[in-house]
């Protein structure tokens, strides 16, 4: 694809100080917010398959910041799917996030799953943020055929495998924040490399 938007700001990361934890928000949009906004606006108009090389092509090389997932559905129903504290005093959930109301007319059904971990308060004023929460894999069902061309054309570049098995076709990536695609007729579930993931500063 030939015409994709500006991509920096997915993986832009303010410094991590007292001075940016009280201007993070200026920071951010003074140097990407217009990218951001260009983002948007090509993730809701592309077409299908555009879509889908997008959605992986930010993966594919750098573990980016969580905006894809929120330009196909703001409205989402959370579960709990486990809650507990580390020996660092860490509180560590894993949260799963049911998706309706989709923008693109092709998905019919979308799913996250995050992992979070709550500083205690004092490695809170140490770090000057309070938490911090990846991806582990996101899930999207279309009303159409998942065009497997396109998964191979933004796979370029990577090495993996590709086997088939109870009609899901699995490709394993190496060296990549995506671990595996489980790609189905209608669904795609991208699987994150957890060694890849990124702590990213909330903006909002």
């Amino acid at each position: 694809m030939t015409n994709l938007p500006k991509l920096d700001f997915l993986y832009f990361n303010p410094e991590l100080t007292e001075e940016n934890y009280m201007d993070k928000r200026e920071i951010y949009y003074d140097k990407v917010g217009w990218d951001e906004r260009h983002f948007e606006d090509y993730a809701e108009t592309c077409s299908f398959e555009e879509l889908i090389y997008l959605m992986i092509y930010i993966y594919k090389d750098k573990y980016p910041r969580e905006k894809f997932y929120g330009i196909i559905s703001l409205d989402s129903e959370d579960q709990n799917l486990t809650s507990y504290t580390n020996k660092k005093g860490r509180v560590i959930s894993e949260n799963k996030y049911i998706f309706s109301n989709f923008f693109r007319e092709e998905v019919i059904g979308m799913t996250t799953q995050f992992h979070n971990e709550e500083y205690p308060d004092e490695e809170t004023i140490e770090k000057y943020w309070s938490s911090e929460y990846y991806m582990q894999h996101l899930f999207l069902e279309f009303n159409q055929e998942v065009p497997i061309h396109i998964i191979d054309k933004a796979l370029e570049g990577k090495e993996y495998t590709k086997t088939e098995k109870d009609n899901i076709l699995l490709y394993e990536v190496k060296d990549s924040p995506i671990a595996s695609l489980e790609v189905n007729k209608n669904s795609i579930k991208l699987n994150i490399n957890e060694d890849k993931a990124i702590f990213y500063i909330s903006i909002y």
